[in-house]
Order: C-alpha cells, then sequence, then structure tokens
C-alpha cells in the first residue's frame, strides 16, 4: 500500500507531465504563428494583423508554465539565506535554512494567485484589438503560474521534510546564480 507522501509525487509528477505537455503545445503553436507571422509579412507582403499579438500571448503563456516547471525542479527560485553555507550545515539545519525560501516562495505565490484572479477577471471585459482574443484567458497565466508555483513549492517542501525524516540530505538546489 502506498503511503499518501509517495502518491502525492506522483500527483506532482502527473501535474508537472501536463504542465509541460501544454507548455510544449503552446510554444509549438507560437512557432507555427511567427514563421507564418515571417511568411506572411516579409514573402507575400500580405501581412496578418492578428499574429503579433497571438505570438504574444503564446509566449506570456510559455514563459509562465516554463517558471513553474522550473519551480518544481528548483530552478527558479533560489533565495540563498545560507550565504553559500548550504553545503556544510546538515539535517534540521539545512531544512530550516530551505524552509525560509520555502515561505516566501509560498507567500509570493498566495499574493500573485489573488491578485492574479482580480486581473484576470478585469480582462473578462476587455478583448484583443487585432485577434478578438479575450484577454481573461490571457490573464489567466497569472493565476495558473501562481498555483502551480504553490502546489510545487509545498511538493519541494514536503520531500524536504521527509528526507529528513527518513534520514536522507535534503534534495539539493542549484547553486545561486548558476549550477
Amino acid at each position: 500500500m502506498t503511503r499518501p507522501a509517495e502518491r502525492s509525487g506522483g500527483a506532482l509528477d502527473l501535474l508537472l507531465r501536463i504542465n509541460a505537455a501544454l507548455a510544449v503545445v503552446l510554444f509549438a503553436a507560437l512557432t507555427v504563428v511567427v514563421a507564418l507571422q515571417v511568411l506572411t509579412r516579409f514573402v507575400l507582403h500580405i501581412p496578418f494583423i492578428w499574429s503579433e499579438e497571438v505570438a504574444r500571448f503564446l509566449f506570456f503563456w510559455t514563459v509562465l508554465l516554463g517558471a513553474a516547471m522550473s519551480v518544481r525542479s528548483r530552478r527558479h527560485f533560489v533565495l540563498d539565506i545560507g550565504m553559500g553555507r548550504r553545503a556544510v550545515t546538515g539535517g534540521a539545519a539545512r531544512v530550516i535554512l530551505d524552509l525560509v525560501p520555502h515561505l516566501c516562495v509560498l507567500a509570493f505565490s498566495v499574493l500573485l494567485f489573488v491578485l492574479g484572479i482580480d486581473y484576470a477577471r478585469a480582462g473578462l471585459l476587455r478583448t484583443a484589438t487585432n485577434s478578438n482574443v479575450d484577454m481573461g484567458l490571457v490573464f489567466a497565466a497569472v493565476p495558473v503560474f501562481a498555483a502551480l508555483t504553490f502546489v510545487y513549492t509545498v511538493g519541494n517542501l514536503l520531500a524536504d521534510v521527509r528526507g529528513l525524516r527518513s534520514g536522507r540530505p535534503p534534495a539539493d538546489q542549484p547553486a545561486p546564480g548558476g549550477e
């Protein structure tokens, strides 16, 4: 029988796969729209006026989905409160040093989710000028990103705590400023 902690890792991995698949589909659509834009503007000299707008919206969604994925893989929000001493810190002290950044990211994602919902609601009253895309759909990327960031950060935090309880070191994060 699987424990809830093991199931949550599977659920998070499934969510990550769905997130990645959606990001890939949106990036492919972005590539097609930009290629079409170049073809119609510079080769055919009959540009589609909607293509630049749609490309921008697809880019916005792709970036935010990718940013959420990097939170899950611990490659995005890195707050080094140990001033580079993380490797020499062991066990409980390391989890405590990791707890502060996790809590900061959680607070940020909650705030962004609340504000993003309001932003998306305001977008429901607007339509893009050239493409007639509902701006609520575009602005919904903000609360989606915030929700994914929250879920992935909670998963990372729980994995660190489980690792501490089982005697394994917490999962490594990249060093600030690179790998």
